[in-house]
């Protein structure tokens, strides 16, 4: 008995789970509905009609019933009468328009453009037509004007416009402000690009760089100024500081500036700061005016609305027709009477009398029976159970499951992932119920995934602020510490010494030639070789103190505590000799010279910065002494090094000036005692018209590379002048041109001198390419270009020969037409036996190879006398004729030639050179002309 009560509890739970509210609906509403039917089933017949009796009189006396009578109601005509209408008129059109109003506004004010507005005149076109029908129909309706409505919304609409001027006075200001601002950046940072590569960075870069990094600064914080409308907000703290700080910077730097970037550099950033303080104080004005009115727009608005009724009510008065009724007795309560029955004529009151027809309906029922009486009302109350018992399961079906889901819903919420919600209701929150269970056991995998994403995440969140934290403080590619970390340590060391009565010293390192051997053999080999150096420079320096990378090939190393002046010394020359040993970079053992200059703390500066200053500045003298060597600071490198950078800058003014000058000292063929060919020298015309040699700027040209610039120059006028003299007065003209190693390096630069001379109409063989021994450390690239020209039939002079170390690899290697013998070798010929015999030796060679010879620094009689007789021999020098100007060149040509033949007519000077005799050991001779 109780397994089948069981199961079939079980069957009525599951009955109840599939009957969803819908069905119990349905099921109430049909149950109630036959119910109903029933009753009226019941009630109809129960009621009988037993007769129904119709009279029709045609009398003047009022018609008697059988039954009961009933008096016949009077036709009555009334007369016209007054209609009363009541009328409503609503403002939710006036509400809406106000706060599209309001919304279009404020958009306007944040961006201006065509759809915004477009958006917000349409805005108050609706708002004026909105307002003005509703006043219009509430004025009829109650016969009273709404005056406050409308001029609050004339008052509203104006507080609109005026914002939306505010905000468009804004824009334009914020633009004025984001040009000045633009202005100053440009020209700080084109004074950081322009400054010496070097010295500038130690010594005037320096403050240009802290201008640049302050004014990021206030660019960073200039949102502000969008929002601020005072001095005291919080908001525009920052911006005020930054101002403050480039305000102060170029104040404390004034000196500096004037003198590196001129009175007008500074004028100009004095007086565009000026004006970018004066529009921060007018945004901040017109910010503070923007809220103002903001504030009165939403008061406004707020205003408006209060004033807006929500209806208005009034009754409208109209005249209405006449009308004629009957006016019924109780017959309307016959409900048995016959549809079909006659109606009552209207008679015409304007008529002449006529007979009245009354008609009257007499129904009799039955008794009303008792017993069905009951059975109705059990059936009503019947009803009333089932309507009760099926609301009352309902609210039960649905309370109890949505107070389940939200419990659950709750412990969800709270991180409660194990919650599940007990099925039951009716079958749509049946239904709900499992789908929520579905999604928590969806949330509790998706919630162990998470959970093992973020501890994921947090492993790789601590290996890459690792890697961030040494990036920050190593450099990338050799483990080193960086700028920063040096920065960091050698403070640091400092304030360790001041306190233990210590010195520090700071090493400024750079690797020899290192851009030749970056060129020659990649980037990738020279990182490696930067790589081995690090390695070397650690070991070292790991008794004495650390080393750092400043970039690119050069280096810090800083002696921590050092006793005295000497250990320092004894520090930086071991530094220097353990760079004499070969450094292996991929099996190659390769030789590299380090040049180091050395400050000291503190004998010379006091703080991290200006040690650093002094120690490049050491580090220049110590490659001017010949590289791989020791410099230590002294205040006369400071004003060497400022002599360099004020020459620098003269030179950068000097090719936008075209202050430079090509001069042509003649050389002289010995055989024919005429002038063969001429070599363009570059001069540098100062503005008070002095001329200044090329060994005085040419060094600091190339340092900060604006050598390819004067070189380029030089190229394109010496082939002009030389196109200038073949095509008209000097047909045989030929101009020897000195050029660069770096314009070697450039991949195109024989396709340009080719183009250049055909552009001219200038055969090859007019001009000669001069360069230094210092080509064959550009690598073979440099080698297959000179090659080229030489294809192409250009001639190649080898400039200086006999002052490098590798003079000899140079002749083998080069593809040359000429040597040229340097001024330090001509000078002793004829009072030294030494440079007598190289001479020979020399000259022995290049005739041995076919080489043409020019002897450079010819200034004695005695060495003319010595030279003549040589195959294949040119002289140049002042004994013969000095850098003469284009215009004086051909006036030189014969010149030259007549004070050539007085020095050959000169008594001490042999007639015959065409037998060479440089072998007596001690003087150099030359047989008599015969």
């Amino acid at each position: 008995m109780q397994a089948l009560l069981r199961r079939w509890r079980a069957k009525v739970a599951a009955l109840r789970f599939s009957f969803g509210l819908t069905g119990r609906l349905v099921a109430a509403f049909a149950g109630v509905g036959a119910l109903v039917l029933a009753a009226n089933f019941l009630v109809l017949q129960g009621v009988r009609v037993e007769r129904t009796t119709e009279i029709t009189r045609l009398a003047p006396t009022p018609p008697v019933a059988v039954a009961k009578p009933i008096e016949a109601a009077p036709i009555i005509s009334e007369s016209p009468a007054v209609a009363r209408e009541r009328r409503v008129v609503i403002s939710d059109p006036v509400v809406v328009a106000l706060n599209r109003f309001a919304r279009s506004a404020q958009e306007r004010i944040r961006s201006r453009d065509n759809g915004t507005e477009a958006d917000y005149k349409q805005a108050g076109a609706d708002l004026e037509q909105s307002s003005r029908a509703f006043m219009a129909q509430a004025a009829a309706i109650s016969g009273k004007p709404l005056p406050k409505l409308g001029s609050g919304l004339k008052a509203y609409e104006g507080l609109g416009q005026e914002l939306v001027a505010l905000a468009d006075s804004r824009h334009a200001m914020l633009g004025e402000y984001a040009t000045l601002f633009e202005g100053l950046y440009a020209r700080v940072n084109g004074s950081v690009k322009s400054a010496w590569k070097v010295f500038g960075r130690v010594v005037a870069r320096q403050s240009l760089l802290q201008l640049s990094t302050d004014l990021d600064e206030l660019r960073r914080n200039s949102a502000a100024l969008e929002s601020a409308d005072s001095a005291q907000s919080p908001e525009i703290a920052p911006y005020l500081k930054s101002e403050q700080a480039v305000i102060d910077n170029l104040a404390s730097n004034e000196k500096g500036f004037r003198s590196s970037q001129g009175d007008q550099w500074y004028d100009a950033m004095r007086g565009d700061l000026s004006q970018l303080v004066s529009r921060r104080e007018a945004l901040m004005q017109l910010n503070a005016q923007l809220h103002a009115r903001a504030r009165d727009f939403a008061e406004q608005a707020s205003s408006v609305a209060a004033l807006v009724p929500a209806k208005v009510e009034g009754v409208v008065i109209t005249q209405a027709p006449p009308v004629a009724h009957r006016k019924a007795g109780n017959a309307a309560s016959n409900s048995s009477a016959p549809a079909s029955a006659p109606a009552p004529a209207v008679p015409d009151a304007e008529a002449q009398p006529a007979p009245v027809v009354a008609t009257h309906s007499v129904t009799t029922q039955a008794p009303q029976d008792h017993r069905k009486r009951l059975v109705i009302a059990w059936l009503s109350a019947a009803v009333l159970i089932l309507l009760m018992s099926i609301a009352i399961g309902t609210v039960q079906s649905i309370v109890g499951p949505v107070r389940r889901l939200r419990d659950a819903t709750m412990r969800l919420a709270k991180g409660d992932g194990t919650v599940r919600v007990q099925r039951g209701g009716i079958r749509e929150l049946d239904t709900l119920a499992v789908a929520f269970n579905a999604m928590a056991d969806e949330l509790a995998s998706a919630r162990a995934a998470t959970r093992d994403y973020q501890q994921s995440l947090e492993a790789k969140v601590a290996e890459r602020t690792q890697q961030l934290q040494e990036l920050a403080e190593r450099d990338p590619l050799t483990g080193l510490p960086n700028r920063r970390e040096l920065f960091t340590l050698l403070n640091a060391a400092i304030a360790r010494a001041r306190d233990e009565g210590y010195l520090v010293g700071v090493f400024f390192l750079d690797i020899d030639n290192f851009k030749y051997l970056n060129d020659s053999m990649g980037h990738a080999f020279g990182d490696r070789v930067l790589i081995s150096l690090a390695r070397r420079l650690q070991e070292a320096t790991q008794s004495f103190g650390f080393a750092a990378r400043l970039g690119g090939d050069e280096f810090t190393v800083v002696h921590e505590r050092a006793a005295c002046v000497e250990d320092i010394r004894l520090a930086g020359l071991s530094v220097v000799q353990a760079f004499q040993r070969p450094l292996s970079v991929d099996g190659r053992d390769l030789i590299v010279s380090v040049s180091v200059g050395a400050s000291i703390h503190p004998d010379h500066e006091r703080d991290a910065d200006a040690l650093l200053r002094a120690a490049d500045a050491a580090l220049f003298r110590a490659k001017a002494l010949g590289r791989s060597q020791l410099s230590v600071f002294t205040p006369e490198l400071l004003e060497d090094a400022a002599s360099k950078f004020t020459t620098e800058q003269g030179l950068r003014r000097a090719i936008e000036r075209g202050e430079f000058e090509l001069m042509y000292q003649p050389e002289v063929n010995a055989d024919s005692l005429e002038v063969a060919l001429v070599e363009a020298l570059i001069r540098w015309r100062m503005p008070d018209g002095t001329l200044v040699a090329p060994g005085e700027f040419l060094a600091i040209a190339e340092e900060s590379g604006l050598i390819m610039e004067i070189s380029d120059w030089v190229l394109r006028t010496a082939v002009e002048t030389a196109a200038y003299w073949h095509h008209g007065e000097w047909p045989q003209a030929r101009v020897a041109i000195n050029v660069s190693p770096r314009q070697l390096l450039d991949g195109r630069f024989v396709e340009s001198l080719i183009e250049l001379l055909e552009q001219h109409r200038l055969p090859t063989r007019c001009i000669e390419i001069e360069l230094t021994e210092s080509v064959l450390q550009t690598g073979t690239a440099t080698i297959e270009a000179l090659k080229r020209l030489r294809a192409h039939g250009v001639a190649i002079a080898l400039d200086d020969f006999g002052t490098g170390y590798s003079s000899l690899a140079s002749v083998e290697q080069l593809p040359l037409s000429r040597i040229k013998l340097d001024r330090s070798l001509i000078a002793g010929i004829d009072t030294n036996s030494r440079s007598a015999a190289m001479a020979r030796a020399i000259v022995g060679m290049c005739q041995g190879l076919g080489l043409e010879i020019t002897a450079e620094g010819v200034e004695r009689a005695e060495q003319f006398a010595l030279l003549l007789g040589h195959p294949g021999m040119y002289l140049q020098g002042y004994l013969l004729s000095r850098p003469v100007s284009r215009d004086d060149v051909l006036p030189a040509l014969v010149n030259v030639a007549q004070r050539a033949q007085e020095l050959l007519l000169q008594p001490q000077i042999p007639r015959s050179p065409r037998v060479v005799e440089l072998s007596a050991p001690t003087r150099l001779s030359l047989p008599e002309a015969g």
